[in-house]
């Protein structure tokens, strides 16, 4: 019996092989039609948009319109407009249709009017938003491209002085912190070339000036520790805190905003640091009966005001409300309601208010004011009344 007849005797047919092509010793495997018509799809839809028939921001024709054209299916037609979305020539938005994305003519860089060697960063400490200020600002001016230097003044006028004649010289583009004395420069009153002040708002200084809104922080605050039922609000605040000036002014128009009765508002100077809040918050409790809420200048003071208050068996958030100022690790750490001056907004106003100016050829004087949040965490209170007591 013939092979192919056992096989159909069994209910199997015998398979016919492929063909193949001999070349030589070679073997020359049929060709995939569809893999080939959807290469020559691909290839002819790039080149009609590298040659402009197709121009960034038209619409693609339909996929249905696509198949006719090269006649072909709906599959072979979506491959060839994946390897194109793949390339960016084009995006596929679902209901609407296939954009293109691509634009033949380069995107030009930014044309500057202005350039500068470096930029100088001239803080007056390195303490940890000034870090945070630092690395973004560094980060953001390498892109421009410009390389940056960094100086600490520590609040040494002469030095701070000396630094910005210094880069004013070289014809580099400053970013400072001035000193907290009146002989500063953002005190002198003398025009600041080339120059944005940080962190320190003063209607004398002629240059742009990019600070956080410690008065609205300081309002915000206030706002809420008296929708908590507090009656007595103190503020700790270093005299010659960067923080105090506004801090002070929010406390004082936000109390006389609500109608709050005099001693409802007490303003304690300290020392800063955590030892300052210590001592003012032993001060204050010497002469009150009562549990106040704490406002302070900053969260390292705050810290102390809570040490305090626990030694004298007092629990923030339970018996009482302190809020601090910086949202730092260490308000994290410690579960810290505290007033957030957003850093992160500050540098970037401080980047696009240089580039604006580098781009006109000029530097406007300008005072941007970035509004701090509120974050509330565990060491506020409501107040609780006597029928709740």
């Amino acid at each position: 019996m013939r092979k192919s007849a056992a096989l159909e005797g069994h209910g199997l047919k015998q398979r016919t092989p492929r063909p193949t092509v001999a070349q030589g010793s070679r073997r020359v495997e049929p060709v995939d039609v569809n893999r080939y018509l959807y290469e020559k799809i691909y290839s002819e839809l790039k080149n009609e948009i590298l040659s402009g028939t197709y121009r960034k921001g038209d619409w693609f024709p339909p996929e249905r319109v696509l198949k006719d054209r090269f006649n072909t299916t709906h599959l072979t037609v979506r491959n060839a407009l994946a390897k194109l979305v793949l390339e960016g020539f084009i995006e596929r938005y679902s209901g609407k249709g296939t954009l293109v994305i691509y634009s033949r003519e380069p995107t030009a860089p930014p044309r500057l009017s202005l350039r500068f060697p470096y930029a100088h960063l001239v803080f007056a400490r390195l303490d940890e938003a000034n870090a945070r200020i630092l690395e973004t600002l560094e980060e953001e001016l390498r892109k421009v491209p410009l390389p940056v230097r960094f100086s600490c003044h520590r609040g040494d006028v002469l030095l701070e002085h000396s630094l910005y004649r210094e880069a004013e010289e070289a014809g580099a583009l400053v970013i400072i912190e001035p000193a907290s004395s009146r002989d500063s420069l953002a005190h002198s009153g003398t025009p600041l070339r080339n120059t944005i002040v940080i962190r320190c708002a003063d209607s004398s200084v002629q240059c742009p000036q990019v600070v956080v809104d410690d008065a609205e922080g300081a309002r915000k605050a206030v706002r809420y520790l008296r929708d908590l039922g507090h009656s007595r609000i103190a503020l700790l605040a270093p005299a010659f805190s960067s923080a105090s000036p506004g801090m002070r002014q929010g406390f004082e128009e936000e109390l006389a905003a609500q109608g709050a009765p005099p001693g409802t508002g007490t303003i304690e100077g300290c020392a800063p640091g955590i030892e300052g809040g210590v001592i003012a918050v032993r001060r204050i409790l010497e002469h009150e009966s009562s549990s106040p809420a704490f406002l302070c200048a900053s969260d390292e003071t705050a810290a102390g005001a809570t040490r305090s208050l626990r030694e004298a068996g007092l629990l923030p958030g339970r018996d009482c409300s302190v809020i601090g100022c910086g949202n730092s690790r260490l308000a994290e750490g410690l579960g810290m309601t505290t007033i957030d001056p957003c850093l992160d907004r500050l540098a970037e106003r401080v980047m696009t208010t240089a580039m604006e100016a580098m781009s006109r050829g000029a530097f406007a004087d300008d005072v941007f004011r970035i509004s701090p949040e509120l974050r509330i965490r565990d060491t506020c209170a409501r107040m609780r009344t006597s029928a709740q007591e």
